[in-house]
């Protein structure tokens, strides 16, 4: 297919022919999709043929196509697919074919004539992208306020101005694109896009000069945080396994989730046996935690060997030793992880340790 669309261009010398293949696919493969589409949609789901608009396509292959969308894989993928688009449709925006780029010049001179007229700027504070991504959805200005036809939108709104309130008090920090736009919707950035400037921008040219990026730190963040998140759900099922209807306030619990540079911090009822107080020597519930062991030629680079939890009820044989804490180990990612402190049992290592009490270094 590309050797048949090369054909019909000239390139200009000195340009990469990689990069006008790469973009043509991309384009054919959002037809392609759009025509499967299409002839499932009219045709295949009502019982219909396409030979009268379609007539090149083969009788055999036809019958292939309505067979493979009766599938459960592809039954579960088109649900799947009408769930996003719904969620999508609750802020629909109305941008024309121009996209951000055609509205946001006479964006800028409503706002202009709006300064000049004296009135209030009901999108004080808050960030272009975040301004415009409300603007493509059409608001009415009635009695000194913003009104969107849709609730959700509404709601995006309020949140906007109430998160740039938290980032003036320090509460918030905004980090490349998990802005302020992407906190209050709640749903992450797609790379190649920017949310409120251009549905084709890539990351690398919308915020050019971040002053706190570095790939190597975002993906080392970004790993910690899925860490984070999947030992919360871990967590939470152990709760509610172990203890049945006594399982605790897991979202406070889930908000002391700390992944410590240093290893495990001791809770309350296990607490320091030195006079350093820590963060979190006072929590009232089982809390969650990575247990990380330190690497590298100096020491300074950290890796999670297992997830634990710090119980707050239980009653240990004896107070733990300084600096340590204890823990009950509920997954191991290194098996072969030795212990500090041997248990009672003799256990030395993580893989033998799952789902029993050891003493790890805070």
């Amino acid at each position: 297919m590309w050797a048949a669309l090369q054909a019909c261009f000239r390139f200009p010398e000195g340009k990469r022919k990689e990069d006008a293949k790469k973009f043509a696919m991309i384009i054919l493969g959002t037809a392609f999709r759009n025509f499967r589409h299409t002839l499932y949609k009219d045709y295949a789901k009502k019982g219909l043929s396409p030979k009268i608009k379609f007539g090149k396509i083969p009788d055999a292959m036809w019958e292939d196509f309505k067979l493979m969308k009766e599938t459960a894989e592809a039954k579960a993928l088109s649900e799947k697919m009408t769930e996003k688009a719904q969620k999508a449709a609750e802020n629909p925006h109305h941008l024309g074919a121009g996209g951000y780029d055609g509205k946001i010049p006479h964006w800028r001179r409503e706002e202009e004539e709006r300064r000049k007229a004296g009135l209030p700027d009901l999108f004080e504070g808050i960030p272009e992208c975040g301004k415009y991504w409300c603007l493509a959805r059409r608001p009415r200005y009635r009695e000194g306020k913003v009104v969107f036809e849709k609730p959700t939108t509404a709601k995006i709104y309020e949140r906007l101005a109430q998160i740039v309130d938290a980032e003036k008090q320090g509460l918030f920090h905004p980090d490349r694109e998990k802005d302020q736009l992407t906190a209050v919707i709640g749903t992450v950035e797609h790379s190649g896009r920017v949310r409120g400037v251009s549905s084709s921008l890539p990351w690398k040219q919308a915020f050019p000069n971040d002053p706190g990026y570095r790939k190597h730190d975002r993906s080392k963040k970004d790993f910690e945080e899925k860490m984070r998140e999947i030992a919360k759900e871990e967590f939470s099922q152990l709760l509610a396994s172990q203890q049945g209807s006594l399982v605790p306030n897991t979202a406070q619990a889930n908000q002391e989730v700390i992944v410590a540079q240093s290893g495990l911090i001791a809770p309350s009822s296990v607490g320091s046996m030195t006079h350093h107080k820590y963060l979190v020597d006072d929590i009232q519930v089982d809390t969650p935690y990575m247990l990380v062991v330190p690497y590298g030629r100096k020491l300074n680079k950290f890796r999670e060997v297992a997830t634990a939890m710090a119980v707050t009820g239980h009653v240990f044989p004896r107070p733990p030793a300084p600096e340590y804490a204890w823990v009950q180990v509920v997954k191991v990612m290194d098996s072969t992880c030795e212990l500090d402190i041997a248990t009672d049992d003799g256990i030395e290592v993580l893989g033998d340790a799952l789902n029993q009490y050891v003493q790890w270094h805070r």
